[in-house]
Formats: structure tokens, C-alpha cells, sequence
């Protein structure tokens, strides 16, 4: 299952897109998808900055819009430095190779928890127990082609956008739950732009939607980044873990 890249984030797509091709798998598709995974495959570090918005319940039948960012830097094969922040947070999480660092800048608040030895346990443990999603992280992940062709029903090449003057291939799937939109950058590296999804699986479709920009390939970041020093006055608090 393609772990949590359902974070969200879409339009629904045209009633040409879900219906009007016969092949499960568009070719030049999973060719865009796999040079994009190959990139990240061989990166050492990457960084890059996010706007998010997404549609959180807002009552029984009423979703509203609430808007965000990100900044995000990964090492391997075993530091990260996210930021994120939004209408009703301000948060940090830092990882060394050994502990996770949480830090609410709004509450001078900090939890430490023991961690996974490497990028991929710890992304996946921070989620499966603690609730916490980085930012779109499967996109980094060298299997992401595969696992997204596999959790999809259908995936086709939308053809060439232009996002802010930027040609973008334009990639669309969709499963029983979601639809998904991807724009990926036609220069090269073929570098996520955009990433939108709506989700279809309950009552009321909801759509999430990410846009990458700031990218930074190879970095050679300070140590000293991925490490947690307490503000004065910081209080440390028990990092629970969800039900």
C-alpha cells in the first residue's frame, strides 16, 4: 500500500480521464515517474520548501480551506529538519540518526523519542505511532514509482502544463479512494511541482494540495541542524503515543 501519500491533496479529474482509455497504465507515465524516483534514488541530500492547502471538517457537512508551509531537509541515510507550519501550528521535528525531536515554537514545548536507524523506519514509525506526517515523504522514497502504480487502479500522461511560466508533465491516477494529479518539472530532473489529491471515501469528496519550490540537491548541511539545543525556558513533555 502506498503508505501516506493519501496526506492529500487534488481536483477531481475529467470524466476523460477515468473513462475514455482502455490501457491501465500509460507508458510515457511510468517512464516520468520512474526517472523522478531514479533522481532521488541517487541523491545524497535534498531540501526544498512547500505551500499546502487542504479541506478539514469544519462541521458535519462543512469543510473549509486552511493553508500552510513547509520546509523540509533530508540526509541519508539518516537525518531530517521539518518545519511546518500553519493557522494552528508552528512545529519542528528534528531527527540526528538516533532520537526525534519534537518542538512546538508556539508552546515552548519539546518531546524526545528514541528512533529507527535510518530515513524510512523513522518516517514510517513517526506515523504509524505518533500520527505524524512529514511532508508528501514517499515522493523520496526509491520505490515510489512502483508503490503508487500498485495502489493505483489507473495511471495516465496528461500531457505538457505550464505552472508559473514552467513546462511540468502532467501525470493523473486514481484509486477506489482518491484521485490524484502530479506535475513534475520538464527540465531534467524531473523534480515535483505539484502534487493534488481529492479524496472520495467518505461522505463529501476533500481535496489537499502541495506545491514544491526552493529545491536543494546535494547540500552539504551543518550537523548542527539536524540537533535539538531547548530554548530557555523550554518544558519537556511525554511524547505519547496515538491509540
Amino acid at each position: 500500500m502506498l503508505k501516506k501519500i493519501c496526506l492529500g491533496l487534488a481536483l477531481l479529474l475529467s470524466g476523460h480521464f477515468v473513462q475514455a482509455q482502455e490501457e491501465k497504465n500509460d507508458s510515457t507515465a511510468l517512464m516520468i515517474l520512474d526517472k523522478m524516483s531514479g533522481l532521488f534514488g541517487e541523491l545524497k541530500s535534498v531540501g526544498f520548501t512547500t505551500d499546502i492547502s487542504k479541506d478539514v471538517v469544519y462541521s458535519e457537512d462543512f469543510f473549509i480551506k486552511e493553508f500552510g508551509s513547509s520546509t523540509a531537509r533530508f540526509v541519508g541515510p539518516n537525518k531530517f529538519n521539518v518545519r511546518l507550519t500553519g493557522e494552528k501550528r508552528d512545529d519542528q521535528y528534528s531527527y540526528n540518526g538516533e532520537q526525534v525531536v519534537y518542538y512546538s515554537f508556539a508552546n515552548n514545548l519539546y518531546a524526545v523519542a528514541d528512533a529507527p536507524d535510518n530515513l524510512i523506519e523513522t518516517i514510517d514509525w513517526l506515523y504509524a505511532d505518533f500520527g505524524v506526517e512529514m511532508t508528501l515523504a514517499d515522493l523520496f522514497y526509491p520505490s515510489f514509482a512502483k508503490d503508487f502504480v500498485e495502489s493505483m487502479d489507473y495511471v495516465e500522461f496528461l500531457g505538457v502544463a505550464l505552472l508559473d511560466g514552467v513546462r511540468a508533465f502532467h501525470i493523473g491516477a486514481t484509486n477506489e479512494n482518491a484521485t490524484f494529479q502530479l506535475w513534475i518539472s520538464d527540465d531534467g530532473y524531473y523534480l515535483p511541482k505539484k502534487v493534488v489529491i481529492t479524496y472520495m471515501d467518505g461522505p463529501y469528496s476533500h481535496q489537499h494540495e502541495t506545491d514544491f519550490y526552493d529545491w536543494e540537491l546535494n547540500r552539504d548541511y551543518p550537523a548542527t541542524i539536524f540537533e535539538f539545543l531547548p530554548p530557555p525556558s523550554a518544558q519537556q513533555i511525554t511524547w505519547i503515543k496515538k491509540d
